[in-house]
C-alpha cells in the first residue's frame, strides 16, 4: 500500500471514529434526558396521589346520582373543601359578626341542614359575584327576597345572606356585598329531604368553584366528606 493510499485509509477510519464517537454522545444524552423525565413525571403523579388519597377514599363511598340532566349530577364531581380532612387548619383572623336572617333564626336547629359559604380571610363577595353565580346555577330571588333554588316546582333549598339585612333586595346595587352565604334546607318544608339535600351539595359545589370560597358548618367547622356521610346516613335512616 502507497502512502496516498494509507493515508485515505486512515482518514475514513478517524471520520468513522469520529461520527460513531459524536451519535454515542447524542444516544447518552438522549438516555439522560428520558430519565429525568419519567422521574419528574413519576414524582408529580405520586406526590398528587398521595394528598388526594384519603379524600378519593371517602368520594368513593358517595353513589352516583343520577344523569347529567338530573339536577343532583355526578358527587365524586363535588370538591366543596378539596383539603384532606386531617388538615383543617384555616385563616387566624378574627371572623366578623355573621347575620343571621330572620329566615333561619325562625326554624328550629334539628330540623335544618345548613352550611356556611365565605372566603376563608373574610373578604366580601360582591354583587356581580353573586349574579353571575346566580344564573350560572339557576338560583332565582323569591318573594321575600332570598335566594332558592326549586326542582319540580318545590323549593329545594334556600341561602341568605350572612350580612345584615340578610336578604338580596339590593342586589342588582353597585354597592351591595356580603362575607357570604347560609344554604339551608328546612326538612319540615321539602317532601324528600335526602333528595333535597343531595341537590344543595350540588349546587354548593358549583357556587364554590364560581366563588372560589369554602363551606363552613353552622360552628364554622370547614365541611368535611365525612360529615356529608352521616349526614346522608341520618337523612335515610
Amino acid at each position: 500500500m502507497d502512502a496516498s493510499a494509507l493515508r485515505w485509509t486512515l482518514g475514513i477510519i478517524g471520520i468513522v471514529l469520529l461520527v460513531g464517537i459524536y451519535l454515542y454522545g447524542v444516544h447518552q444524552s438522549r438516555l439522560r434526558k428520558r430519565a429525568a423525565m419519567e422521574t419528574f413525571t413519576r414524582e408529580e403523579i405520586d406526590t398528587a396521589f398521595i394528598e388526594d388519597e384519603q379524600l378519593r377514599e371517602e368520594l368513593d363511598n358517595l353513589n352516583l346520582v343520577m344523569n347529567d340532566d338530573d339536577p343532583l349530577g355526578n358527587l365524586d364531581a363535588i370538591s366543596i373543601n378539596p383539603a384532606l380532612e386531617a388538615n383543617l387548619s384555616e385563616s387566624s383572623l378574627p371572623c366578623p359578626d355573621l347575620f343571621i336572617a330572620d329566615v333561619v333564626g325562625d326554624i328550629e336547629a334539628e330540623r335544618m341542614i345548613s352550611y356556611l359559604l365565605k372566603h376563608p380571610d373574610h373578604r366580601l363577595i360582591t354583587g356581580e359575584e353573586i349574579i353571575n353565580a346566580v344564573n350560572h346555577v339557576g338560583l332565582s330571588i323569591n318573594t321575600n327576597e332570598y335566594l332558592e333554588y326549586r326542582d319540580f316546582e318545590e323549593v329545594q333549598f334556600t341561602l341568605a345572606s350572612l350580612s345584615e339585612p340578610g336578604h338580596f333586595a339590593e342586589l342588582d346595587q353597585l354597592e351591595f356585598n356580603t362575607l357570604g352565604f347560609i344554604c339551608f334546607i328546612d326538612l319540615d318544608a321539602v317532601s324528600d329531604a335526602a333528595r333535597s339535600y343531595e341537590i344543595m351539595l350540588k349546587k354548593i359545589d358549583e357556587l364554590v368553584r364560581i366563588l372560589n370560597v369554602k363551606v363552613y358548618q353552622a360552628s364554622q367547622d370547614l365541611l368535611t366528606i365525612s360529615e356529608i356521610t352521616q349526614v346522608r346516613k341520618n337523612l335515610k335512616s
